[in-house]
């Protein structure tokens, strides 16, 4: 009997300690992940696999977005506000969101299309949002107290986490849209410079248009913004316009003619139309409202005032959809 009491005690001791050390070993597991550890909390190890391998969710951003393409007259009877809607043009432009694909055409005589320096059309740059997932199955709940404590904490690091990726995304736009700005910037001293040829051509500058990318992959999500008189300069061009217009009127259809521009189907044109005197705006309005709705462009009417910032004009009740719409 004697030896037993020495045997029970030593045992006890040894119970005692295992059980100290269990009770430390399980509370080390449920310490707060440190700076330097992965974002994830240590007792995610001792949950399985999937546990160790789990995280928020990535998904495509789905903000709205189009591409914005801006034409701006440089002709001489566009003269005083060739300057003045360049600058807007630009300064809409570069405030654009990054996922927006934008670029800036000059309205110029047919023979200076492959010289007149256009800003390059960028494509948007689409990014991710991130999202929290759930930790456990819907219904589900925790088989231990240890796995309720370690999935709090594991929701708790995976908020953080998410703010922080979403942190990252958001600088990553806002550092796109800054160069962005600063090439288009730079892209305007360029511009300014330029003087087309007399005898500027709207109609030149439509077929251009139909060639740019976005207009033929996507004419749909493209709004193109034109800001000019409106007034043909070439005599040729006037007869056309004019004797299609006419037509038009008189019999609600819209005529047969081998010069009408090609690959607008589907595009949104916005004409921003400058009034000077010596010109029926009203008129010319009609009639670039007819070519183009003809050539099966979507068109919307405004007229151009210095004291009105384009961006104001455009997204007014009525006015272009600049943002896609459901």
């Amino acid at each position: 009997m004697s030896q037993l009491q020495p045997l029970a005690a030593l045992g006890g001791l040894l119970l005692g300690g295992a059980l100290l050390g269990g009770l430390l070993w399980w509370q080390s597991g449920l310490q707060p992940a440190t700076r330097t550890d992965d974002w994830r909390p240590p007792c995610v190890q001792r949950l399985g696999k999937a546990y160790a391998e789990f995280g928020p969710a990535s998904r495509p951003d789905d903000r709205p977005a189009r591409n914005i393409v801006f034409g701006v007259d440089r002709s001489g009877s566009n003269g005083e506000l060739a300057d003045v809607q360049l600058d807007a043009a630009v300064a809409y432009a570069a405030t654009l969101e990054p996922e927006s694909g934008v670029g800036v055409l000059l309205i110029t005589d047919r023979s200076d299309r492959s010289t007149t320096p256009d800003m390059p059309f960028e494509p948007g740059e689409f990014g991710a949002r991130w999202a929290s997932e759930p930790v456990l199955c819907p219904g589900c709940k925790p088989d231990s107290l240890f796995q309720q404590k370690c999935v709090e904490q594991l929701e708790a690091a995976q908020t953080l986490r998410v703010a922080e990726l979403n942190g990252v995304e958001e600088a990553r736009r806002t550092r796109l849209q800054e160069e962005r700005a600063v090439r288009i910037h730079g892209w305007r001293d360029q511009a300014a410079a330029y003087t087309p040829r007399p005898g500027t051509s709207l109609l030149a500058f439509f077929t251009k248009l139909a060639d740019l990318p976005p207009v033929r992959r996507e004419p749909q999500r493209t709004t193109v913004v034109v800001l000019s008189d409106l007034e043909a300069s070439q005599a040729g061009e006037r007869k056309q316009l004019d004797k299609f217009e006419r037509a038009y009127r008189s019999s609600g259809t819209c005529p047969e003619a081998s010069w009408l521009p090609k690959g607008l189907v589907g595009l949104e044109i916005a004409l921003v139309q400058s009034v000077r005197d010596g010109i029926d705006a009203d008129l010319w309005a009609r009639r670039w409202d007819a070519v183009l709705t003809c050539a099966g462009a979507h068109v919307r009417r405004h007229r151009y005032s210095t004291a009105v910032p384009l961006r104001q004009l455009l997204d007014e009740p009525g006015g272009p959809a600049l943002a896609l719409a459901e």
